[in-house]
């Protein structure tokens, strides 16, 4: 045990110094399960006591304690020290006595990333390859050593960090064990928290190797300076868009200067009906559709939408009625069908006191049988400014 914090304090000295460049990792407390029994027959082979007796160690907690160095980014060397304290099993089965034991192993933990690439999540799998050496030891209940066995081990697992910030991470484990000198093989689980100091060591950047100059032909120089390529009026040296077109107007940096403009939307709709009906016929849907299309692309438009009646009807309270139903069945169409808002529309009927033909021929009639729609609205749009553009 002496031996094994001599290597610790040794690997500490020796890691001290390269901190500033590469980070030191330090896992102060491993805690960790013990299986061992895979090896309870070949313990029994190999630790046979003073007493007469073989024994074999049971599984048991481990605990233990880590320093490393990270190589890259993503692979470190560390140096684990841990003791795992159970009960000695003899070959009846019976527990009579305690077993230690001790574990020292250098190994590499190989981050996935090292053949992935780099990223910045915060889940690093690894692969832990090592070797060390173990001690285990039996002793009765006064203290007296009864037998043990001190062999070459190597170490093969699958684990990962979880990086909580730039100096903690949390880790897991799972090992197998090979004890090399008696053939038998063991396993581990364990966790724990690691610290780094220093910082975790930061991927380089490949910088392009320099051209040395031909000394023999001096480079040519060309000055761009007083360019302008574009022909915006600002020399290539200072502009911050190239490419600009002609006619736009450019700032001094040489990019388009913004400028907003309205656009301003104004539109009829006619839709003619049969005598004494207010159904909308399927030939002026179409006309419709399209009102409802503008009015969604100017979303401020609004429709002021006007019923009318020929000269014809029991009354002309009827027809009065019968022009607001026309106007209401368009507006119904454009709400119920089409989704424009109806506190966008409004209606009003006036009866036939507005004809626009004469109501004493059939044709005319026909043509006061109406509705008629005023659609206006408008929109700002940003453009670029051109040259041939007048701003007010």
């Amino acid at each position: 045990m002496k031996l094994n914090k001599i290597a610790l304090a040794l690997f500490a000295i020796t890691a001290a110094p390269l901190a500033a460049n590469a980070g030191v990792t330090i896992s102060p407390l491993l805690l960790g399960y013990h299986y061992s029994e895979g090896a309870d027959d070949e313990q029994l082979e190999v630790m046979g006591a003073t007493d007469g007796n073989k024994y074999y160690k049971e599984n048991g907690l481990y605990t233990g304690a880590a320093l490393g160095i990270e190589l890259t980014p993503s692979t470190q060397f560390q140096v684990e020290y841990g003791v795992s304290n159970t009960d000695a099993v003899n070959a009846a089965g019976t527990v009579t006595n305690d077993a230690e034991q001790e574990m020292i192993s250098g190994n590499f933990l190989i981050g996935f990333e090292e053949f992935s690439g780099y990223t910045d999540n915060a889940f690093k799998p690894y692969v832990l390859v090592g070797a060390g050496q173990s001690k285990i030891e039996v002793e009765d209940a006064a203290g007296n050593f009864l037998t043990g066995s001190k062999d070459t081990i190597g170490n093969l697992g699958l684990g990962a960090m979880y990086r909580i910030n730039d100096a903690l991470s949390l880790r897991g484990e799972g090992r197998a064990i090979h004890n090399f000198d008696n053939n038998w093989w063991e396993g581990m689980a364990l966790a724990g928290l690691e610290v780094v100091l220093g910082g975790h060591l930061a991927p380089t950047v490949a910088v392009p190797p320099m051209e040395e100059p031909n000394v023999m032909t001096p480079p040519i120089v060309v000055v761009e300076s007083d360019l302008d390529s574009d022909g915006d009026g600002v020399p290539d040296s200072i502009d911050a868009c190239p490419g600009t077109p002609m006619n736009v107007v450019v700032d001094e940096r040489g990019c388009p200067v913004p400028v907003d403009i309205t656009d301003e939307l104004k539109m009829e709709l006619r839709v003619f009906f049969d005598n004494d009906k207010s159904a909308i016929k399927n030939q002026y849907k179409p006309e419709i559709a399209k009102v409802a299309e503008k009015m969604r692309e100017y979303p401020n438009s609004t429709a002021r939408v006007e019923g009318h009646a020929s000269k014809t009807g029991p009354s002309a309270r009827y027809n009065q009625r019968l022009s607001e139903a026309r106007a209401v069945a368009v507006k119904s169409m454009l709400t119920n069908e089409f989704g424009i808002a109806p506190n966008r529309l409004s209606t009003v009927g006036y009866g036939y006191d507005q004809p626009i033909a004469d109501n004493n021929t059939e044709e005319g009639r026909a043509m006061n049988r109406r509705v008629y729609a005023i659609i206006t609205g408008d929109k700002t749009m940003t453009v670029e400014q051109t040259k041939d553009m007048v701003v007010q």
